[in-house]
């Protein structure tokens, strides 16, 4: 796989992602019509939180990076008939565990509610309990998925794992118009939500069978080699899950400050979520079973691997940050102003996703440095700096709970993110001897920064003029097209014109990035 095909496949699953994203905006205007940010939604977001966040850490997260790089190689080396003993160990060893863990915590929603978000009433528990237990299946389901996602990475098959969240957004979507049109409970909301995650499941199993995999009997060296798989899961767990265990750890303190503030805290972390899916999750995703074959092969070529991908995330995120921040508080009023949906909760709700736009870079980063260190078959590393941030992140939330509310939650945990990469990078540096090139990073910063310093202030000057001719405009036009969704319609196009015009011009600023030139 050169880097033409890596980023020919970070676009499609870029472009699906992005599409995904875009049902997920779509989505939450509707949750919002349905819900608004009350202690209904945050009873739904907390109940459906803790099935989705382990999805991301034990499906999505853990289990991908254990399974991925062993599956690369088996193929590589064996063919893909080897997979299929593995596939049948894997599925009776992860999901009887998943299974024993729906069983229990459904079994004790109640205390696990308690524990998760200590501010809530009891009243609001009892309202959480159903709604916990209905959704408890659905890790089955998608970390069912993700061991199959694992067999079709390793063959470079991505296009289904990448539609899947489509499928699961499009039955989310189909489940809250059918209860906003009969005026439904929310219970009936999770019905829809786990059966989003049978059909995704059902996808998945389809095209693992259509690439001639299927499940084989289990010999003694595939016991070995899970056992292998098995560790690695363990040692991942920490370090591909801080960002939701910080997103825990935050939903916990957040339970202390008021109705709304989790849901809230939801709808920044979801927009924030939006390029960090569409580019970072998706680049990220196609890198991992590359530089797992590069690490085989030539070991130090991950260093330059690991250069150009801090220059390829840096060009995309910073623009994209600076954006979001300069747009925060038109994102939320435009899309989300309504009766459910106060200006007030829509200028603290901007507020909260301040400061994690500040670490969109890291949170980015820190998934490239995790396939290195997987792709060098290290997971302990990894494991205790992860620990380690989590801690920072729990420190931080106790220290500014009182002092900066639900926007002191969100600066722990990009401040948790910043500590995991600068420990990433100096283990990688002083341990495994990469060269971080840290002299030519500082001067494709310094090209950059006065790169986006010109056409920023060109973006800025060109957005006021355009704003000023519509304040001429008749009272309701302005209010159409700036206080309104149409106010999207204009600036999308602006904003567009801004990337293009970094993207165009980027050699006349000595900018070079090995995976767009």
């Amino acid at each position: 796989m050169n880097k033409h095909t890596i980023r020919k496949q970070t676009m499609q699953v870029g472009g699906l992602t992005l599409l995904s994203r875009g049902f997920g905006i779509l989505r939450e205007l509707l949750i919002i019509r349905y819900l608004g940010a009350s202690w209904i939604s945050d009873a739904f977001f907390t109940a459906y939180k803790i099935p989705n966040s382990l999805r991301k850490v034990f499906a999505e997260g853990a289990l991908s990076a254990a399974y991925i790089p062993t599956l690369v190689q088996t193929v590589h080396k064996e063919g893909r008939g080897a997979v299929n003993s593995m596939m049948t160990l894997g599925f009776i060893m992860f999901e009887g565990a998943v299974l024993a863990l729906v069983a229990l915590i459904t079994l004790f929603a109640g205390p696990v509610i308690r524990f998760i978000v200590p501010g809530f009433s009891e009243d609001q528990v009892q309202m959480t309990i159903p709604m916990l237990q209905i959704l408890m299946p659905f890790i089955f389901f998608i970390s069912s998925s993700a061991l199959l996602t694992g067999a079709l990475q390793a063959v470079n098959h991505f296009f289904i794992p990448a539609f899947g969240p489509i499928l699961l957004n499009i039955v989310f979507i189909a489940g809250i118009l059918v209860c906003l049109h009969f005026q439904l409970p929310v219970t009936v909301l999770c019905w829809f939500v786990l059966f989003g995650g049978f059909v995704l499941f059902v996808s998945h199993l389809i095209a693992y069978i259509k690439l001639n995999f299927s499940f084989g009997s289990i010999k003694k060296e595939d016991i070995k080699r899970f056992r292998s798989i098995l560790v690695k899961f363990l040692l991942c767990l920490p370090a591909v899950s801080i960002m939701e265990v910080n997103l825990f750890i935050d939903t916990s303190f957040a339970s202390f400050l008021g109705e709304g503030t989790i849901s809230m805290m939801n709808y920044a972390n979801r927009f924030v979520g939006i390029p960090l899916g569409v580019f970072a999750v998706a680049f990220s995703t196609i890198l991992l079973p590359h530089v797992s074959r590069v690490s085989s092969y030539a070991p130090k070529r991950l260093r330059f691997y690991l250069f150009e991908s801090t220059k390829f995330v840096l060009w995309v995120t910073l623009p994209v940050a600076l954006m979001m921040w300069f747009f925060n508080e038109k994102i939320f009023s435009t899309l989300f102003l309504s009766d459910k949906f106060t200006m007030a909760q829509v200028i603290q709700t901007a507020a909260i996703m301040t400061p994690f736009l500040a670490g969109l870079f890291f949170f980015s980063i820190n998934k490239i440095l995790l396939n290195m260190y997987y792709a060098l078959h290290v997971t302990w590393v990894p494991a205790i700096i992860s620990a380690f941030a989590t801690a920072i992140n729990f420190l931080f939330n106790w220290l500014v709970l009182d002092w900066l509310g639900a926007v002191g939650l969100a600066w722990a945990t990009t401040l948790s993110a910043v500590v995991q990469t600068i420990l990433f990078l100096v283990v990688l540096r002083y341990y495994y001897k990469f060269n971080l090139y840290l002299d030519v990073l500082g001067m494709f910063l310094l090209r950059y920064g006065l790169q986006l310093l010109l056409f920023g202030l060109m973006f800025r000057g060109l957005y006021s003029l355009i704003v000023f001719y519509m304040m001429q405009l008749p009272e309701w036009w302005t209010h159409l097209l700036l206080d309104k969704i149409l106010f999207w319609a204009w600036v999308g196009p602006l904003a567009g014109l801004f990337f293009l015009a970094l993207y165009f011009t980027r050699n006349l600023f000595g900018i070079k990035i090995y995976f767009m030139d």
